[in-house]
């Protein structure tokens, strides 16, 4: 990476690890920090207060504003659009990612994202005016070869990282969480049952009524008629392959 910014406190402890951290990693991947070229920005402490600690780093301390990615943050507007559908892509639709994971956000903090990123696309800024927007964003978010310009839809986006911890809780039983009372919502086991399948094994995992175990259907999916005989049949054929389930 040409470009990483970490955050730690400005003690001994916490930069004396960080320095650890970065010494195995640039053991295991080559990839050796250059001090001489790093720089330390405090943020709400005075130099003289950690200066102890600081010196441990062996890099110069600069000031705000800096720059990331060789970027200066305060001038994204000097960018070409290329260059900012580029970071749009790279950053910043990936720094809700975590959060996404873990949190079901609503649809208003999706649109303010979504409003940053369209800003910054077309704009160079925070916001953008109609005239300053030349596509609409629902097209922006398509994929490449449907016409869009490969931004996630974040929306999307985080209904499959969430659909996600449904498949491994049904895949991979070794997971820190796993039996973990889990809570998602209906839109996503909605989504997670009608993408997936399952094939009967044993019959420890499959859920009788929502799990897809007969013929791709679940059992709530399965048409009843109104005829009695039919019923009968219908529930004779259910009770027999739960039991074998």
């Amino acid at each position: 990476a040409d470009d990483v910014i970490l955050f730690c406190h400005p003690t001994v402890g916490d930069i004396t690890a960080v320095k650890s951290i970065l010494l195995l990693f640039g053991r295991a991947s080559s990839l050796l920090v250059n001090y001489a070229k790093s720089s330390a920005t405090l943020i709400r402490c005075a130099a003289d207060d950690v200066a102890p600690a600081v010196n441990l780093l062996g890099c110069p301390l600069a000031e705000f504003p800096i720059t990331y990615l060789g970027l200066p943050t305060w001038k994204a507007h000097l960018m070409n659009k290329a260059s900012r559908l580029a970071f749009v892509k790279a950053i910043l639709s990936a720094i809700p990612i975590h959060q996404l994971l873990a949190l079901v956000p609503p649809k208003k903090t999706i649109r303010a994202l979504e409003k940053i990123q369209r800003g910054f696309l077309w704009a160079g800024r925070a916001e953008a005016n109609g005239g300053h927007c030349h596509v609409n964003w629902q097209r922006v978010a398509r994929p490449l070869p449907l016409g869009g310009l490969g931004v996630r839809d974040l929306g999307r986006t985080s209904l499959a990282l969430r659909t996600r911890w449904l498949w491994f809780s049904r895949t991979d039983s070794t997971r820190a969480w796993a039996g973990l009372d889990l809570q998602f919502t209906a839109e996503e086991r909605a989504f997670f049952f009608a993408s997936t399948t399952m094939q009967l094994g044993n019959g420890t995992e499959a859920l009788f009524w929502g799990d897809r175990w007969i013929g791709g259907r679940s059992v709530c999916e399965i048409k009843v008629f109104e005829s009695p005989t039919n019923r009968q049949v219908v529930g004779v054929r259910l009770a027999c392959a739960g039991d074998l389930a």
